[in-house]
């Protein structure tokens, strides 16, 4: 039987790209979900947020430049087609595990913190978000533009829904969620080292 479905699936091969968008939608638009689509990038940018959130609207002016252009960086990067033979996914996943360890334990963080995660985060996704061979310039630029307004919406709309949440048991939940957060990127950090 499994002959059978081996030789079935081998008559209708489909292409099979590791970052390719959603059927249809096109490649602004597949760019555009692909930071909340990739498992360690959803990850990353959700501790991320939750942590500038919950430290407030000096930690957002720290952590949103640096992040937004190290991300344009690592997207302009990724699209040239530069490898750095570092373990991307690993560091976004750790990344995570870190953030969402800080926003349950709720530490005052100095400024500079932010600043450098912020940089070092959208550094990793964006080198982390390539795209596939054989698009052209205009679809790998769509693509990757996408990406980056995408990255950048995610984290700027839950950082600034995290801010406005300051009532006491409010404060609990962000914790809870950092907790959950941090204890879902271990488990799929577990699995990636695997």
């Amino acid at each position: 039987m499994k002959r059978w479905l081996l030789a079935l699936g081998s008559l209708l091969p489909q292409l099979a790209f590791a970052h390719s968008p959603i059927e249809g939608i096109g490649h602004f638009y597949g760019g555009l979900l692909h930071p909340v689509m990739v498992l360690p990038h959803a990850l990353a940018l959700l501790t991320f947020a939750l942590l500038v959130g919950q430290c407030g609207v000096s930690a957002m002016r720290r952590a949103y430049p640096p992040f937004l252009l190290t991300l344009a960086l690592g997207l302009t990067l990724a699209g040239l087609e530069v490898s750095t033979g570092l373990p991307l996914e690993q560091l976004l996943l750790l990344s995570g595990l870190l953030c969402g360890l800080l926003v349950a334990l709720q530490w005052k963080l100095p400024l500079l913190v932010f600043t450098v995660l912020g940089a070092l985060l959208g550094l990793v996704i964006g080198l982390d978000s390539g795209v596939d061979v054989g698009l052209s310039r205009q679809q790998t630029f769509a693509a990757l533009l996408g990406c980056w307004v995408g990255a950048a919406i995610a984290l700027i709309v839950i950082a600034g829904l995290v801010e406005l949440l300051r009532r006491p048991w409010q404060r609990i939940g962000i914790r809870i969620v950092g907790s959950w957060s941090c204890a879902s990127t271990l488990l799929v950090l577990a699995l990636a080292l695997r």
